[in-house]
C-alpha cells in the first residue's frame, strides 16, 4: 500500500483531498439544514451529527479515490488481458464501482440505503 501511495501523482492526491473536503463540508451543511428544531443543543449537534457526517463523507470519498487508484494499478500490472481470472475481473469491477460512486459522492448513500440513488 505504501508503494501505491508513493507512486500516486500529486494532482490525484490533491483532487482526493479537495473532493473529500468538499463532500464532507457539504454533508455538514445538509445536516444542519435538516436538523432545524431538534432536541440537541449546539454542542451535541456538533459531536453527534456533524462530526459523524463529516468523517463519513471524508473517509468514503477518499476510499473511492484509493479504489480507483488500486484498480488502475492492478489493471496496468496485468501481462495479458487473455489470462485474467474471474476473481481479478470481479475485483476490478468492484473497485471501479466503489471508486466511481465514492468520487461522485454517492457511496455513502449506497452503503446506508443499499441501493443506487433514484431506485425504488
Amino acid at each position: 500500500m505504501r508503494e501505491i501511495l508513493l507512486h500516486t501523482r500529486w494532482w490525484y492526491i490533491l483532487a482526493a483531498v479537495v473532493f473529500s473536503l468538499y463532500y464532507a463540508i457539504r454533508a455538514v451543511i445538509e445536516a444542519s439544514t435538516k436538523s432545524g428544531n431538534d432536541k440537541y443543543t449546539k454542542a451535541q449537534k456538533i459531536f453527534v451529527v456533524y462530526t459523524q457526517e463529516f468523517l463519513f463523507k471524508l473517509i468514503f470519498t477518499i476510499s473511492g479515490f484509493f479504489a480507483l487508484s488500486l484498480a488502475y494499478n492492478i489493471f496496468t500490472s496485468l501481462k495479458s488481458l487473455n489470462d485474467i481470472s474471474a476473481g481479478v475481473v470481479v475485483l476490478l469491477v468492484f473497485l471501479f464501482i466503489w471508486g466511481v460512486t465514492g468520487v461522485s459522492g454517492y457511496l455513502t448513500f449506497l452503503v446506508v440505503s443499499g441501493k443506487f440513488p433514484g431506485q425504488k
